[in-house]
């Protein structure tokens, strides 16, 4: 059995953590605050769309110190907390340990490998919609549930067993070696829902029937940054997000927004702020965005 650790115990990181000690693999899960004091006392509770159930993470702490290596490590923090979450790991990472990000925005391998160069370090992506709903329970809605992972211009046969780990948890899983395009394609309908939404402190629905015309624009910024870096993002990916956005919920937000609306922190520098600087360092202008931008990081 692997030994598994899990870095971040939110929607992402503590539903898969249900999910894999469901189907009793052994779970370290490192949370923090109210959310780790429940899930010592009473377990980790996930309500699913058709189930519920509550597991116990075979360690829940807030500091992996002392715990020996992992053989797979995944980081499902903010964005913002990713450094942080890499100095914590140290001690438990080997030239053998498998780090799969699950963050919003792209090229966070590439901040890993900077730190952990001889790990076997891997790229991903998931499309899930779960949040805590109090602390110690986790709540997944709208049957969307898909995780991408795996690693640029490699032989990916070794991460096969990842992919049946997940598999045989009910976690959909796609193994593939073009993981940048994916994670990108994420970032295409993140970054834009979450910008538009945050900017006018409005849901999707108000973003439809009002700004359609401006959603697009931000995303044709983003495609134009991605293309200039090689990523083969089309037109046929920003018309996807355009049209999913219609059929979403009328109140969906995307959790930057309700992130500025809590006062909490937020991923704006990984969203927003990314895309002006990268298109500034490859030559495409970002006016909108960058409008965006400027407003909400309050500059």
């Amino acid at each position: 059995m692997k030994k598994i650790m899990i870095v971040g115990g939110g929607g992402v990181g503590g539903y898969i953590a249900g999910k894999l000690l469901q189907n009793t693999q052994d779970v370290t899960l490192i949370a923090r605050g109210e959310h780790l004091e429940a899930i010592k006392k009473n377990g980790l509770k996930i309500i699913d769309e058709d189930s519920e159930f509550t597991v116990k993470p075979s360690i829940i702490t807030d500091n992996p110190k002392g715990l020996g290596r992992y053989d797979i490590i995944i980081l499902a923090v903010k964005s913002y907390d990713l450094a942080g979450a890499l100095e914590i790991i140290k001690e438990n990472v080997s030239s053998n340990t498998i780090l799969l990000p699950l963050l919003n925005g792209v090229e966070h391998d590439k901040e890993i490998r900077e730190i952990y160069k001889n790990a076997k370090v891997l790229n991903g992506c998931i499309y899930i919609l779960s949040n805590i709903k109090e602390p110690g329970v986790i709540k997944k809605y709208g049957g969307v549930f898909h995780l991408m992972f795996g690693a640029q211009e490699k032989n990916l046969d070794e991460f096969q067993p990842l992919k049946e780990l997940f598999d045989e948890a009910g976690l959909l899983s796609k193994l593939t070696s073009n993981i940048e395009f994916e994670t990108w394609r994420k970032f295409l309908l993140v970054n834009s829902y979450a910008a538009i939404n945050s900017y006018y402190k409005k849901p999707l629905g108000w973003v439809v029937e009002n700004k359609m015309d401006e959603l697009e624009k931000v995303l044709n910024e983003i495609k134009s940054i991605a293309n200039k870096k090689d990523i083969p993002l089309e037109e046929k990916n920003v018309q996807n997000v355009l049209d999913r956005a219609k059929k979403l919920p009328y109140n969906s937000k995307m959790s930057m927004q309700l992130d500025f609306e809590k006062g909490k922190k937020t991923e704006v520098e990984t969203l927003c702020g990314f895309i002006v600087k990268e298109g500034e360092k490859v030559g495409v202008k970002t006016p909108v965005m960058k409008e965006i931008y400027e407003k909400l990081a309050g500059h």
